[in-house]
This record gives structure tokens, sequence and C-alpha cells, in this order.
């Protein structure tokens, strides 16, 4: 059925005598090659939105990455939408006229118009990401930059389109036989859908899983079987690895080694304090048959170096491998003139993340594990010749620490003090703490109790003041420290950052990246994972990188430390290392 106007033919398919879709638009959209385009407005909006800066810089093939692939989760959306509001459509009988050539004008404009506003975005963005590349103190990007990230999300987008639309044109081709288009199309299209995700999703669990697993755990085991380069196995004995301990060099792992190796000695402490000092003991176990194994291993070390006859003892839960902030450990040796002991065990082969995947309660058993067992020892002993317990981590380290305890009560209850950086948010207790901050106070630097006991600072001076700068009350023994810079994407992820927007993007953020921020369903998710890629590539102070220059004002405020001049600090800050 069809009329003949002006010389041409323009047919329209008929459904119980209405006409439905003109052929003019068919014939253009099969020139787009079918692609959604409702779809293709989600997928240039998100591509959008994936260009606004974040919390750190990143490089350019990143930056296009990740635009990319919130462009293709942009399509999916938009075409999903697109489908649901035709079927809806379709069962209230609703019918939008227009006349076929305006309406093909009116969808080449637009898509025209969005297609120029996604190109030119990443241009008009390019001050915001300068602003992010300054903040961290890196030179700032040129106008390649947005070329470089353009044409990675480009060619990213394309390959996964073209992808998904191979597994549908053959679908179509091999549902020939079925008299319905539109139920060929669909079916097509549906099952291509599925098919993919389901093969994207089947490779990552049983192929791709297992082999990085595999792979990294036999890198994992290989760099823990190499002992690290520019460092030497310690000539004391205070040390794990050194004359007469029974933990060979070798078997610490490249972090343990690193950990054992470095920090100061009696001399380096005395130079920088002008102090009489100690030789400081640093034990550690590497990776064992069981957690148990690692435990009494440094419950040997402690008790062969004399360890509980020290001023203070440190519990170090480090990441997965053995990684502990060295630079915290060496203030702590530092303040207290090296008359103290700094002890650990790594738990897993695996790389933080991967450790995650195969064993989250890993980490805090570990802490417990050794926290319990030094806390037995120690009631044995009479309380005037007890050395001071504290405890500390970083990232993994700080879930695996903050989770021994089943409450900050509990924490302040057990230990003499404690410094946490970079906890992530799923660390239970500053979760509830967060939680139960004062009104008025933010995610970012929590208040409790006006500072009574415990303190978040993402810089130094909010260790006696809060965010705006107003002074927190008397702080009282024992004190816990949460340092978390507002540029740590590890201190701030979440798979909540899918679908919710979160409280800190909504709070009062002044002179930091977040400040330029807003959130967006997926895409801010995209961003924060890619940033944590990159959260050690800046210096001291910013991301994922907590320095000396935070650290001894941190644990000179948790262990009380008198009688130091601001000089004395900042030589002992140098002599740490910024």
């Amino acid at each position: 059925m069809g009329r003949v106007k002006h010389g041409r033919l323009t047919r329209a398919v008929r459904t119980s005598g209405r006409a439905l879709v003109p052929v003019h638009l068919r014939a253009w959209s099969r020139r787009l090659g079918g692609l959604s385009r409702t779809g293709l407005a989600v997928a240039g909006l998100w591509f959008a939105a994936a260009n606004t800066p974040s919390l750190l810089p990143r490089p350019w093939w990143l930056q296009g990455l990740i635009a990319a692939i919130c462009a293709i989760l942009g399509y999916a959306t938009g075409h999903a939408i697109g489908a649901a509001g035709r079927a809806v459509a379709a069962w209230a009988e609703l019918r939008v006229s227009m006349n076929p050539r305006r309406a093909r004008l009116l969808t080449e404009l637009t898509l025209a118009a969005m297609l120029l506003f996604a190109l030119a975005f990443p241009f008009l963005t390019i001050r915001w990401q300068q602003f992010v590349n300054r903040y961290v103190g890196h030179d700032p990007p040129g106008w390649e930059y947005p070329i470089g990230s353009m044409l990675v999300a480009i060619v990213t987008f394309v390959a996964a389109i073209s992808l998904w639309r191979l597994v549908a044109d053959l679908l179509d081709w091999w549902l020939a036989r079925t008299r319905s288009r539109v139920i060929r199309e669909t079916t097509a299209r549906v099952v291509a859908s599925v098919l993919t995700l389901a093969t994207v999703a089947g490779v990552l669990t049983w192929v791709a899983r297992p082999l990085v697993l595999a792979g990294v755990e036999g890198q994992a085991d290989r760099v823990n079987r190499t002992t690290p380069v520019g460092h030497q196995a310690p000539s004391s004995p205070l040390r794990s690895g050194g004359p007469g301990s029974p933990r060979s060099w070798e078997s610490l792992g490249q972090d343990g080694a690193i950990f054992v190796s470095s920090g100061p000695d009696a001399a380096a402490i005395e130079a920088a304090t002008e102090r009489p000092a100690s030789e400081p003991i640093r034990v550690f176990a590497g990776v064992a048959d069981s957690l148990e194994a690692s435990r009494d291993a440094v419950l040997a070390e402690l008790d062969r170096t004399g360890a509980w006859q020290r001023r203070s003892l440190l519990l170090v839960t480090p990441t997965s491998t053995g990684y502990v902030n060295t630079w915290g450990a060496a203030a702590f040796e530092y303040l207290q003139d090296g008359d103290t002991a700094v002890a650990g065990f790594a738990y897993s082969d695996l790389p933080s993340a991967f450790g995650l995947l195969t064993g989250r309660d890993q980490p805090p058993r570990a802490a417990r594990m050794l926290l319990d067992a030094v806390r037995t020892r120690l009631a044995a002993m009479p309380a005037s010749a007890r050395p001071k317990l504290y405890v500390t981590g970083e990232s993994l380290g700080a879930y695996g620490g903050d989770g021994a305890f089943s409450s900050p009560e509990q924490m302040l209850a057990q230990v003499d003090g404690a410094v946490w950086s970079g906890t992530p948010t799923f660390a239970p207790n500053r979760a509830a703490l967060t939680d139960r901050r004062t009104p008025g106070s933010t995610m970012v630097v929590p208040v409790l109790d006006d500072g009574r006991h415990i303190r978040f600072a993402g810089r130094p001076e909010q260790l006696d003041a809060d965010e705006y700068g107003r002074p927190l009350g008397t702080w009282a023994f024992p004190r816990v420290v949460y340092l978390q810079h507002a540029s740590d994407p590890v201190a701030w992820w979440s798979p909540d950052l899918m679908w919710t927007a979160p409280a800190w993007l909504q709070e009062t953020r002044r002179d930091t990246p977040m400040a330029q921020m807003s959130w967006t369903p997926q895409v801010t998710f995209w961003q924060i994972t890619a940033d944590m890629l990159v959260s050690n590539n800046v210096p001291g102070g910013f991301g994922h990188r907590y320095y000396g220059g935070e650290m001894v004002p941190a644990w000179s405020a948790v262990l009380g430390v008198t009688g130091r001049t601001p000089g004395q600090l900042e030589r002992i800050a140098d002599a740490v290392g910024r």
C-alpha cells in the first residue's frame, strides 16, 4: 500500500491501516548502520561527562579509554530506554505524525549538533584538566591532550559497536526465514546484546580472571622470592633477615625486604634529633603456609630482638604482599629516639586488588591475629614494664587494621593510638565514624565529639582544626588519626558510585578538584576507578601518597610528643623523606 507524490515513492509500512515508519527514515537509519538514535544521544552525553576532570590527572590514553567505556555504556543505556519507550508507545497506541522530510532533517540536525558538542567538549574542558594537574604539581597538558584522548575514545567506541553490529547482523541473517521483520530484527538485537554481554562476562569470569590471577600469582611469587634492587640484607641483628635472624632475607618478599632494610639507624636518628638514640627494631615475616605460622614467626622475632623491653611497639598491617608505608614507620622511630619495635607480616602473594577478590576477610583476620597474640604477651607483663602498643596501616592495610576492631570504642580500649592512611570506604569503623560525624562537618574531614579521641585530616593543619579552620577541642589519649586526602580515590571509591550520588560530592569542597566535579550515573564510578590506577603517580600529599610531611605531625600528635621545636620536627620530616 502506498501513494506517489511529486514523482517520488514515499511508501509507508502499515499495520492495521496505520502508517508507522516512513521509508525515508528507514533508509536513513540503515545508512547509519541501524544505530539507536537514543543510544547515540546518551552516549554523547556520557562521553562529554567522562571528559570532565575528577580527582587526579590521568594520561591521555587512559582518559580516552574511560571516555569510550562511558560512551559504550551510555549507548547501551540509551538503546534500552529507546526500546522501552517504543514499546510503551505501541502499547498505548501513541503515534506522532510529522512530515517525513522535516523529521529526517530534524533528526540529522540534532545528531550533528550532538556530535559537534561531544567532539568539542574535551577542548572546552582543557582548563579544568590543567587545574587538576597544577593542583598536584604537574605540568598542565596542552591541546594535544584532548586530541589524543578523543582518538583513543573514538577508535574504542567504534570497535565495540562494530562488534555488536556484527553479531546482530549474523543473527539477523540466520533468522531470515522469519516472516516478520520486526520480530527478526528485535530478536537479533536482543540476542546479540545478551550474547555479547554473556560472552564478555564469561571470558572475564572463566578465562580472563583465572588467567590473570594465575599470571599475577606467578609474577607475585617471583617478585616475592626476589630481593629488591638497590637494597641489601640488614647488618643489624635487630632486623629480620639480618645476622642471627631465622628469617632469611629472601623469604621476606620484596616489600618485606624493603621494609626491614630501610628506615633510620641510631646514628641517623641522633643526627636529625640531636638526642641520644637506640637502634630501632624491625621484624617481619613473609608469606607462610598459614596466617598462624606467620604470626608465630613474628612473635619469635619479637622475642629474639628483645622488643618487649622497648618504650613502644607498633603493629603494622601491610597490604597483602607486605607493603608498608616506610615514611610512617620511620616517623614513629625518629619521634621516640629509636626506642621502638615495629612488626608485621605479609598474608598473600597477590596484589591488593586481587587479594580482595580471593579473600576479603583475610586482612582484618591477619591484623586481629597478631594483635591478640601481642596483647596476650603484654598482659602477662607487669603494667609498669609494658611497652605502649600502637597500630597502623595504609590502603588495604588500613582496611585490615581498622577491621580488626569490632567498634571504634574497642579500638580505643585496646591500643594506645593509631594512624590509618588512605583507608578505603568499606573499612567498617571508618564508615561508622563518618556516619556519626557532627552535623556541619563534612565526609572529607569529619569531626566527632569535637576531636576528643579520633580525628580525620587531609592536611597536617587539620589535626588541630576542622575543614573551615575552626579549632577542635581538647585531645585526650588514646588518639587515633585517619589521614585521607581529598584527592585520594582509594578513600572515595565505592560500587555505589554507579547509581548513587555520594554525599562527599554534595558538600562544600573548597580549592580541590572535588569542587569542579559533578556526579553522573556510571560515569563517576569509572572516573574514580581510573583515578585509582594513577593514585601513586603524584607527589606526596596528594592522591594515595602519604609522605613524611604528613606522617611526622600525625605520629607526633598521636604519641603526644613534647619538647620538640618546630625546627626539630622539620628536620625529622626532612630525614624521614618528603
